[in-house]
């Protein structure tokens, strides 16, 4: 067998792929020739120093990469050490799925930082979370408004999605904002359960309206009160001693004497009568 033919065959001889025979006369060539013997040395010599770049990361990398999740309550979790990425009331292969989608990675059980675990049951529980811990890099500059915006709105109060595209100066991008709210990928923490329709009740919620009726009844709001204002055509309450008037949950108008409590289909109606908008709910925009 030839030098030529021998060296095209050291890394086969090496991992046992070549036939018999083959290796037979490979391995017979080596027993005569310096040359061949010396470059198979020089080959395993250079597969040792391949297996030795092979290095585990360092801690502190490993965990900047961890995905985790756990479940708190009736939620899945997914966090990483600093902040919330994702939640959902869905099964754990819904929260799997959505953030292999969202985020290209896989999720594993870990246990939350006690922070996180804290915000995320405050909120199940209707207490609030007033600087919610969430991850919201991936968010473009319209989703990172809305959404921070919906932290902004009290809890045991609501707002509206028209009221929410005024405030981050989209006011007639209404449907966009009622779509980036929809998909809100950390819902509790961040409340989107606190908007409703401008023609009054509670309207829809990713998990269900009974859900988000619980969820606001927990906080305070008086659902029952909202329908029924709903179903009346009343969308702002205004005080006849202040002649201001407030979204129905503001914590002026649930102030305001039964007596002195003044009803009206919209803002236009309310101004038109004299009324100005409350300053704390900001029923229309400045």
């Amino acid at each position: 067998m030839q030098c030529r033919t021998v060296l095209t065959r050291i890394d086969a001889l090496r991992t046992s792929e070549l036939p018999p025979i083959e290796q037979t006369a490979v391995e017979n060539h080596l027993k005569t020739c310096r040359s061949c013997n010396a470059s198979t040395n020089d080959v395993d010599e250079l597969a040792h120093i391949v297996k030795t770049l092979t290095i585990a990361p360092p801690s502190s990398c490993r965990d900047a990469c961890s995905d985790s999740y756990e479940r708190i309550g009736d939620v899945y979790v997914a966090f990483n050490k600093d902040s919330i990425r994702m939640i959902t009331a869905d099964s754990l292969d819904e929260l799997r799925a959505h953030y292999a989608k969202r985020y290209g990675r896989a999720l594993c059980e870990g246990t939350m930082p006690a922070v996180l675990r804290r915000q995320v049951a405050a909120a199940l529980k209707g207490e609030g979370v007033d600087a919610p811990k969430v991850d919201l890099e991936s968010a473009n500059d319209l989703e990172h408004d809305v959404l921070q915006m919906l932290t902004r709105i009290p809890r045991g109060q609501v707002r509206t999605y028209a009221w929410v595209a005024r405030q981050v100066g989209r006011p007639r991008a209404v449907r966009a904002v009622a779509n980036i709210i929809a998909r809100n990928a950390v819902p509790f923490v961040v409340p989107c359960h606190r908007v409703v329709p401008s023609a009054g009740g509670i309207g829809n919620y990713a998990f269900g309206s009974a859900m988000k009726r619980a969820l606001l009844e927990r906080e305070g709001v008086d659902v029952e009160e909202l329908e029924r204002l709903a179903r009346e055509h009343v969308r702002y309450i205004g005080s006849r001693t202040t002649k201001i008037f407030c979204f129905p949950t503001c914590k002026d108008a649930n102030r305001i004497r039964e007596n002195n409590r003044v009803p009206f289909r919209d803002a236009d109606d309310a101004m038109e009568h004299g009324y100005r908008p409350c300053r704390t709910c900001q029923p229309v925009a400045a």
